[in-house]
This record gives C-alpha cells, structure tokens and sequence, in this order.
C-alpha cells in the first residue's frame, strides 16, 4: 500500500513539474508576435515585408523569407498557388513565367514537374540556384520565428486551411480576402471553426475607393466596404484587422469609424504602402526618398498598427525613432 501510495504522488509530483517546465517555457519570436497582435495595443506597429525580401533575393524564395527574418520584419507576406496534383507552391501570378525558367500555369503542372525550374533574380535577367518552393518548405522556414501573410488565400480557402491546420500552424498565419462572413464560412467549411474563435487569424480586405479607369466605380465600391464591414462586425467574433485599399483621399466611413475605435482596442487598420492605388500616393519610395512623415507619418495618422512595406529598413528606422517598435 505504502509503495503504490509513493508511486502515485511521484507521479503527481512529476507531472506537476513537467507542466510547470512546458508553462515556463520560453515563447518563440513568433508566438511573441502574435500574443502583441491579439493584444489592445496599439502602440507596437507591425511590419510585412511583400513578398518577402525580394530586392535582395527572388520573390517568394528561401532568401526573401531568410532576409524578412534578418531585417527584423514581423510578418513575411508570400504567395500560394495549387498544383496540378493538390500541392501548393508559393507563386504570386499562379504561373511561372515571370519569375522562373518554367513556363505555364502551376495548376497544369505537378509538384515534380515544377521541381525542375529555378526563379529568376528580382531583375528577372539572370537564373538563380533558388527553386520554387513549396508551401510545406516555406512554413517550415518560418516557424517559430516570423508569421506568415499567406496571400492569395482566396484561390483555395479550404485546401489551404487544412494545409496549415495539418502542420499546426494555424497560429502563425494570417488569412485575407475580399469575403463575406457567410461566403468564407461556405468556402472553408469545417476550417470556419478556427476563424470563430480566433485560432486562424482572418483579415477582411476593403476597397475603400477608386481612382483613374475605375473611378465611375468609386461609389460603388465603398458602398461595398462598408456592406462588408458592417457583415464582419456583426459577428460574435470581429476579425482582428482589416486590410484598407486607399486610392484617394476622400472621407471614407469605414476608415474614420475604425480610426475611432483604435484607442479601445478595436480591430488593427492593415495599409499597404507599396504603390499609389493603395495608399492614396502616399509610397514607400516617398518615404524612401526624404519624405517619411509624408509616407509612413501619413499610415500612422490614418489609426494604421499593421503597414507592408517594400522598404522595411527604412520604415523600421523611422518607427524606431517614433517609439512604435516596443515589442
């Protein structure tokens, strides 16, 4: 009896210590970023590198994922695209003629087939050694040490939810489309579970405005975004951010609305600095050529926490100097 009893409590006593060691266990830079995500704070602004570190290495390639951990970026943005056999690779045009030594649509090849390219430099003149990688490479990468912006989403939703969900990264990912709520609930079907209770993190994206050709669409459209968000914030669990697409600098509802909500906590204003049509002219080759506070100053005033960059050693130094990069 005396010897079962000790066994039982050096059981107790081991498995109370074994929790203690997993409880004590230090965080990854990962989980680290995506506790400061789900947190009120409004004060950290989080950087995405498009396409990862593309100028210095192919889009989408180990060295653009490799240089966004370097250079200090929160999140890397790539691009995923199936394949004829039910993988995924990462390609942003779905094809692989811009960017490698192959041609055609990857949906019309097989994972083996595609294995045989190599991508071009970021100039698109010279092969590189780097190979298309596959979706299951890059996260493997990545774990652990920087999320993830899976763009492209909306080419798959199921497939690719259970992709991640299989891999157990689900909280290192962020997901985005133009969906509404009952419409992604459709798409990702048993996957929806993990959008309602905020293990995947989904981010709605708005087109607020237009400009140029499509400005005739202008009203149309932001009728359109304030339809979504309106749908989105009605759910019992509203998404952690929303990606704006600003073409111009007219009053825009659902922008002032959530610019207000910002200092209790509400959901993250995502704005891309990449090109005009996204941010209103207000580029990070602005920024990058003298003007921040014309750039990323003007993200920042607009309520953004979340900006994606194509210059992100710039955009960090000046965060940095603003103090907006405590994390």
């Amino acid at each position: 009896m005396k010897t079962t009893l000790l066994r039982s409590l050096t059981c107790v006593l081991a498995t109370a210590a074994l929790a203690s060691s997993s409880c004590g266990a230090e965080q990854t830079r990962a989980e680290k970023i995506r506790a400061k995500l789900d947190s009120a704070d409004r004060d950290y602004v989080f950087v995405t590198m498009h396409r990862g570190d593309w100028r210095n290495a192919p889009e989408n390639s180990v060295g653009a994922i490799e240089g966004s951990i370097a250079k200090g970026a929160d999140i890397v943005e790539l691009d995923v695209s199936a394949t004829k056999d039910g993988e995924y690779v990462l390609l942003h045009d779905g094809t692989l003629d811009r960017v490698s030594n192959g041609k055609g649509r990857s949906l019309d090849l097989t994972l083996e087939e595609i294995g045989q390219y190599r991508l071009k430099s970021s100039n698109g003149k010279e092969l590189t050694d780097y190979k298309i990688l596959t979706l299951k490479e890059a996260l493997a990468i990545t774990k652990g040490r920087i999320l993830v912006n899976l763009d492209k989403f909306p080419r798959d939703p199921h497939g690719i939810a259970e992709y991640v969900k299989k891999l157990g990264m689900e909280k290192e990912v962020i997901l985005k489309g133009y969906f509404m709520p009952g419409e992604l609930k459709k798409k990702m079907k048993e996957h929806w579970a993990g959008v309602e209770d905020g293990t995947f993190y989904y981010m709605p994206i708005l087109n607020l405005n237009f400009s140029g050709k499509m400005e005739s669409k202008s009203e149309e459209a932001s009728a359109w975004s304030i339809k979504m968000f309106e749908a989105w914030q009605a759910q019992s669990r509203v998404p952690g951010a929303y990606e704006l697409c600003i073409a111009k600098e007219t009053p825009v509802v659902v922008l002032e609305r959530l610019k207000a909500m910002q200092k209790d906590g509400g959901p993250r204003i995502w704005i891309n600095t990449l090109w005009d049509s996204l941010c209103a002219g207000h580029t990070d080759e602005r920024g990058f050529k003298g003007d921040p506070d014309g750039s990323w100053g003007w993200a920042l005033e607009n309520g953004a926490t979340m900006i994606q960059t194509d210059r992100p050693v710039e955009l960090i130094k000046y965060l940095e100097s603003k103090g907006r990069r405590n994390l």
